[in-house]
């Protein structure tokens, strides 16, 4: 386990002074108030907080979130820009959460980044640290892409042009072994500067997988969502909101 997060940590400390930037256009109040809603008892983990993208406008809305993630220089981004929110911050591996036995009414992974933890048997044991750390009554909320969304799995190699302008170029190349359920991406940027490379590797989860995984460790499905604004999912739908309860607790994220 130890390489898999050794690996992690060094890509997205490659990313770390990108990430905002590489994800500007993406509104994260959706998802804080989505969360927020939630967050009964006022306090949250998030699981892979990076540089706070959602943790930072979910302290705002008066939620005390806890953070783990495997890069240290993406939490020094978070925490340039953290000011005086509760928003508390810790290395880590979230295939092993150790929260010295606090609880949280609310606990969440978002972006796909429950991907990043690259095996089966990590992302079971991320679901069982999950349920160990679930307070009764509280709710784990995964965001994720859908892999049979239009263009993820579309072949077994790929490249696109995700921006051109007069200044600079961007692409994203992938390929795709369907049999482990591994996708390599490179963010390959080239602009006055030279070329810039951000790496990414992920497993993806199909949703059936996704339940049996959870409900093995004692979490169960209470609603799927095709967004943070609760549209239904759908055949079209390109990602997914899950919101799980401890089996037997229900729950109401309506």
């Amino acid at each position: 386990m130890k390489d898999f997060l050794a690996l992690q940590q060094s890509l997205w400390d490659q990313w770390a002074p990108h990430y905002n930037a590489e994800h500007q256009e993406r509104d994260p109040a959706p998802a804080a108030d989505f969360l927020a809603g939630l967050a009964a008892d006022g306090s949250a983990l998030e699981l892979a907080v990076g540089t706070g993208r959602i943790a930072l406008p979910l302290a705002e809305r008066g939620v005390k979130v806890t953070g783990i993630d495997a890069s240290p220089a993406m939490i020094d981004e978070l925490l340039r820009h953290r000011g005086q929110l509760p928003v508390q911050t810790y290395v880590g591996d979230m295939a092993d959460v150790d929260t010295s036995g606090q609880q949280f009414g609310l606990v969440y992974v978002a972006f796909s980044s429950f991907f990043f933890l690259m095996t089966q048997a990590r992302q079971a044991a991320c679901l069982s640290g999950v349920a160990r750390t679930l307070a009764p009554g509280g709710h784990f909320v995964l965001e994720a892409t859908i892999p049979r969304a239009p263009g993820l799995l579309a072949g077994r190699q790929q490249i696109g042009i995700r921006e051109l302008r007069d200044t600079h170029l961007s692409l994203s190349a992938t390929t795709h072994d369907p049999i482990e359920q591994i996708i390599h991406f490179q963010e390959i940027r080239f602009d006055h500067d030279g070329m810039r490379l951000l790496p990414v590797i992920m497993r993806y989860v199909h949703l059936s997988e996704l339940d049996l995984l959870a409900a093995a460790t004692g979490l169960t499905l209470a609603h799927r969502y095709g967004d943070w604004h609760r549209a239904p999912v759908t055949a079209s739908s390109t990602q997914h909101i899950s919101v799980y309860t401890r089996a037997g607790e229900g729950g109401d994220a309506s």
